[in-house]
């Protein structure tokens, strides 16, 4: 099977052979670990094309030290290098430029690296693009300042809708120039939660942001493309909503959920691209702790015949030793049917042996 099959199939819940495995670092994390990060992505390989080479920091729009301006005019600050600066200077801070405001032409910067064709070496492989700008209420306090946005919203409504449609003509207008990309699905991020609530009252969200997004996603899956989403935060509230949108894989942050609860709102019912705990685990934890938590994912959102795509996020903080353990967990733990091996049994060739055993 190969690796473009095997994700369709888990996003569709059609039995694939083993639990699709996708990695992704941040560039910080690259800084600190160098080529040896590359190594054991090339040793354990995931279901996604990896790239000929990984990119500092420096060479990253704000990854590295220092200020930068995008082509909306917002100014990025940066302290340290590795992870994604701030916004600090707002086009839109003083409403009362948003008449005279001229949003970039969206032509430029779209994100379509290779044509329409995709590279015939990944032919195998399923292939995601940004849809758009990738953004829609970030890019909104992007551009008006986070504390003002919430103030419009509570406040302002009609400001809000003006905002919201500049941003999300800019999006669709990208996205028309992407759709005939050779992609499978197409990704899109709005961090919602804070860690232990949606930022937003729900009635709100849907009033307001939903239909945007109905929007974007309906585009996306006119053109036979999946919708990948993620979001940062506690978000249960929503959830029902973004399944009902059409989201095909939904990235949640496991951290600020329980496993019950986000199984329940998950689990069987869309595709799940996991998130190993980036708060504490994978910084601070064992290699042991790791390995029974991929096992507590790939058991509890992968056993439906699919439903779920094996990922982890690298950051600058995480040590070599604990990106090994997911990766490695990741390649012992998936195949189907599911079977746990116990942390320190020979990887990969333990799989399906005498030591392993059924969990039920």
């Amino acid at each position: 099977m190969t690796p473009r099959e095997r994700v369709r199939r888990a996003v569709r819940f059609e039995g694939p052979d083993r639990v699709p495995i996708r990695y992704y670092n941040l560039p910080g994390a690259y800084d600190r670990l160098g080529e040896a990060l590359l190594e054991l992505y090339r040793r354990y390989p995931p279901d996604w094309p990896l790239p000929r080479r990984l990119e500092h920091s420096w060479e990253t729009s704000h990854y590295a030290v220092g200020s930068e301006t995008d082509e909306w005019g917002c100014v990025w600050e940066n302290v340290g290098h590795g992870v994604e600066g701030q916004v600090k200077v707002h086009p839109l801070a003083d409403w009362s430029r948003f008449e005279d405001y001229v949003p970039p032409d969206p032509r430029l910067n779209v994100d379509r690296p290779w044509g329409s064709r995709r590279p015939a070496e990944w032919d195998d492989y399923f292939v995601i693009l940004r849809a758009g700008g990738g953004r829609l209420f970030e890019r909104m306090h992007f551009l008006r300042g986070y504390e003002e946005l919430m103030a419009d919203i509570a406040l302002e409504r009609d400001r809000v809708l003006q905002l919201r449609d500049l941003v999300l003509e800019h999006t669709l207008a990208q996205l028309s120039e992407q759709l005939e990309v050779d992609v499978d699905a197409f990704w899109f991020m709005d961090d919602w939660g804070a860690q232990r609530q949606l930022m937003i009252r729900p009635d709100v969200w849907r009033d307001v942001f939903k239909p945007a997004y109905k929007q974007i996603f309906d585009r996306i899956h006119a053109a036979g493309k999946f919708v990948l989403f993620h979001s940062d935060g506690y978000i249960a509230e929503i959830i029902p909503d973004l399944l009902e949108l059409g989201v095909d894989i939904f990235n949640p942050q496991f951290s600020c959920f329980r496993f019950d609860e986000l199984a329940e709102l998950c689990a069987g019912k869309v595709c799940v691209q996991s998130d190993v705990d980036r708060q504490y685990l994978l910084p601070l934890g064992k290699p042991e702790e790791i390995w029974e938590y991929v096992w507590q994912v790939i058991w509890t959102f992968g056993r439906d015949g699919g439903g779920l795509i094996a990922h982890a996020e690298f950051g600058p903080d995480v040590p070599l030793k604990n990106v090994e353990a997911v990766l490695k967990a990741f390649h012992t733990l998936a195949p189907y049917p599911l079977r746990y091996v116990p942390y320190g049994a020979n990887g990969l060739a333990m799989c399906g042996a005498a030591r392993a055993r059924n969990v039920s």
